[in-house]
């Protein structure tokens, strides 16, 4: 099934004993993720390691049925363990359909992926199904991050002025997994819990340093895809300095160049770029409509593919040990503005 933002925070809440797998994709791969661990709380315990098995999407399609025998494999300690199946694509199809297809199973699935194509196997055979839910993140909006951030400070009991969200949401750049490592620290500065809710005002998002001084996710992303290499190794120093991961900035770009796959497809059919930004859906944020509409104007359909490859290969490089990780990250970044700005 299809599932809005209503069913997905229900399922976080309980999810139904009748829901087998949920599918979490899209653009916002970082949401995607903080949704994902989010809906794991009411399965694993912290202090055990063993309650969530993760399987690598490219061993099923070797082994498809690994997933369904996880799905359906009974803890000799009792209760359910979350399966967690992560950077899925539709070589997980038949993985994901064996488990819908089972007589019965024990343990919920959860699969993330990124954004899926339109007609994907894997998410047309999701949303058909009654025993799953899919979910779309997409690039968030203003109003969206406001209501994100409500949302995740009411469940650590702090209750942010609009001042103090704004500077949250700008020092994050609206990236879930940093929000709520933000709002986890605010919470312990506020000596705040669930039950005692306290007003956080924008002193209190100053004195806990997420506030990221000369470093902006948004001038990150305008650097890069805008072809700007001086800008974006400005941001990435002060990205450093404060200790972002490169994973993080790489997912943030990465938002930005399926934006610009999306509206370039609407300008090869013959629209203007102006008029592929307006009609965009999900709406693009009004501040950040210029700079689309000229990095529309700078990047054609096979590079923008180019890119996006590279930045996948290297999130999946910085997950491996031993890798040049975020030197790595600003690297490959400044690379690609390189090749914007020519």
């Amino acid at each position: 099934m299809k599932a809005d933002r209503g069913a997905l925070a229900a399922a976080i809440r309980k999810l139904d004993p009748a829901i087998r797998l949920v599918l979490l994709h899209g653009a916002d791969t970082s949401a995607s993720a903080d949704l994902a661990r989010t809906l794991a709380r009411q399965f694993v315990d912290p202090n055990d390691p063993l309650g969530e098995t993760v399987i690598d999407a490219k061993s099923l399609t070797a082994d498809p049925a690994a997933l369904v025998a996880a799905a359906s494999e009974v803890s000799m300690f009792g209760g359910t363990r979350l399966i967690r199946v992560d950077d899925a694509g539709d070589d997980a199809l038949s993985a994901v359909g064996q488990v819908l297809d089972a007589p019965a199973t024990g343990n919920p699935v959860v699969v993330v992926a990124g954004t899926l194509k339109k007609g994907s196997k894997l998410l047309t055979r999701v949303e058909g199904a009654a025993n799953a839910l899919a979910y779309a993140s997409y690039a968030p909006e203003a109003r969206d991050i406001a209501a994100t951030i409500a949302e995740m400070a009411a469940e650590v009991g702090v209750r942010p002025t609009r001042a103090a969200a704004s500077m949250l949401a700008e020092a994050t750049g609206g990236d879930r997994g940093i929000l709520r490592q933000e709002i986890v620290k605010l919470a312990l500065y506020l000596d705040a819990t669930p039950e005692t809710t306290v007003p956080a005002e924008a002193s209190d998002i100053a004195a806990i340093g997420a506030d990221l001084g000369d470093a902006d996710f948004a001038a990150l992303v305008d650097g890069v895809a805008g072809g700007k290499p001086a800008i974006a190794d400005r941001q990435l120093t002060g990205f450093a300095a404060s200790g972002i991961p490169g994973i993080t900035l790489l997912r943030t770009v990465s938002r930005r160049f399926w934006l610009l796959l999306d509206l370039r497809a609407a300008v090869d059919g013959g629209a203007s770029a102006s008029r592929a930004v307006d009609g965009a859906r999900p709406p693009v944020f009004w501040k950040e409509k210029g700079a689309v509409t000229a990095q529309l104007g700078q990047w054609r359909t096979p590079a923008i593919r180019g890119v996006l490859a590279r930045l996948l290969a290297a999130e999946r490089a910085v997950k491996r040990s031993g890798s040049a990780g975020d030197v790595a990250v600003a690297q490959l970044l400044l690379g690609i503005a390189t090749q914007a700005q020519r």
